[in-house]
Order: structure tokens, then C-alpha cells, then sequence
């Protein structure tokens, strides 16, 4: 089934299921109105609009179609700006653990990319006589689990600014990586770091990583030299 074809009311129940996975004990903020649609209709609201690539008018006219009960257009758009980025990664981690149940990992894989929308802003610094304008981005450090079947599921994310460190995000996205013992972390020369490699080691993984190395800069720190032995 392509993401574009998951219906609406399945991809409720599974958001449903995995959000009380993630947070059984979930309770109202005290403070303030009570909410009157639940984070679990308003998650898979965001998620199907993303999914289908509709607009939020879009998304809401489509889900009032199929019976639910929608929150206005600014209440919804007010409601997915305030969702918990922590609820959703336990969300995404809950997911991946269902898709790698019974299967067995063969590895790990970290890469970063930039997500761009529309918005453009200027750079402080001048190039010429210009001020240089770029697109409005931000950072996405993805980990990912390979199993037998050579399918690439992604276990650990996190988020940062337009130039947040490649190294900083895989720091963050470590701790929430269940130790995994003999299993390869492969990673490119951008994660180059002795930190990395030990909180690796620490969690049971065999780095496989690019290190860092030229003519005039040799490899000196031992633990920087384990991972180009096994690559």
C-alpha cells in the first residue's frame, strides 16, 4: 500500500494505538480551557495532510467527508504548531519497533539532511554588494535500522536549526537507541568525533565510520583508529 492510499480512519486507529503506547497516563494540561479535540484526532489530521501533501483547508474538508469531527481551521492550525516534538518521536519510535518485531537487524545507519519550505531570509554577511538570500531550512538527523529484508527503518530522529552540527543531532538521537550488541553503526567522515565513536561502544555497536585523515594528519587517538580497521 503507498503512503498516499492509507485511509484516513486506519491511520487513526494506528495513531490512537501507538499514542497509548507512548503515553498511557497522558492527562489535560490543569490550566486553561480543556481541549475539545483530542491530540489523537489532530496527530492524524497532520499526518494524513502530510501524507497526501493537502493543504490544512484541504485536509479538514477531507475528514469531515468521512464522518469526523473537525476543529476550525485556525484551531487546527494553532493545534499542530503546539504539538509535543518528544510525543512524536515516541510515536515514530512505538511504529518502528512494531515494523522490526520477529526481524533481524543487520544494521545501523546515521545520516542528516535539510528539510526547505517556503520561506527565504537573508544571511548577515554580504557577498559583493549583496546581501545573499536563502531558503528558510532545517536540520533532520535521521537513524536507521536495516533488517533481513534490506528495508530501512527509521528508529531515532531529532531536529535542529538551518546549520545545527551533524555530530550535535547524533548525540541527542544516541540516547534514545536501545543498546544493540555486535551490530555495525555506519556513518560518513561528518561524524568523525572520539565521543561518538565511545558512546558506540558503550551501547555495544562496532563503529563504521569514515575517520577523518590526509597526508599531513595522521589517525592518533586510538579509538579513532578502530573503525577504519573494519571498513
Amino acid at each position: 500500500m503507498r503512503k498516499s492510499k492509507l485511509p484516513l480512519k486506519k491511520l487513526y486507529t494506528f495513531v490512537s494505538h501507538f499514542l497509548k503506547r507512548v503515553s498511557p497516563n497522558r492527562q489535560a494540561k490543569k490550566k486553561g480551557r480543556p481541549q475539545k479535540y483530542e491530540d489523537t484526532l489532530i496527530i492524524t489530521l497532520w499526518l494524513f495532510q502530510i501524507l497526501n501533501n493537502y493543504s490544512y483547508r484541504e485536509t479538514l474538508e477531507k475528514a469531515k467527508n468521512e464522518g469526523f469531527e473537525v476543529p476550525s481551521l485556525c484551531d487546527y492550525h494553532y493545534r499542530v504548531k503546539q504539538l509535543d516534538d518528544e510525543l512524536l518521536k515516541g510515536i515514530l519510535k512505538e511504529c518502528a519497533n512494531l515494523l522490526l518485531e520477529d526481524k533481524q537487524i543487520l544494521c545501523y545507519i546515521a545520516d542528516a539532511t535539510g528539510l526547505g519550505f517556503g520561506d527565504k531570509y537573508n544571511l548577515n554577511w554580504k557577498r559583493g554588494t549583496q546581501i545573499r538570500t536563502v531558503q528558510s531550512h532545517v536540520r533532520l538527523e535521521v537513524i536507521m535500522a536495516v533488517d533481513e529484508d534490506k528495508r530501512k527503518i527509521i528508529t531515532a530522529v531529532e531536529t535542529g536549526g538551518p546549520y545545527e552540527s551533524e555530530i550535535e543531532m547524533l548525540r541527542k538521537a544516541l540516547k534514545k537507541l536501545q543498546p544493540q550488541k555486535g551490530l555495525p553503526f555506519i556513518a560518513d567522515k561528518g561524524y568523525d568525533a572520539v565521543d561518538i565513536i565511545e558512546s558506540l561502544l558503550d551501547r555495544g555497536f562496532e563503529p563504521a565510520i569514515r575517520i577523518k585523515e590526509t597526508m599531513r594528519m595522521s589517525i592518533r587517538h586510538p579509538l579513532r583508529k578502530l573503525p577504519n580497521k573494519k571498513i
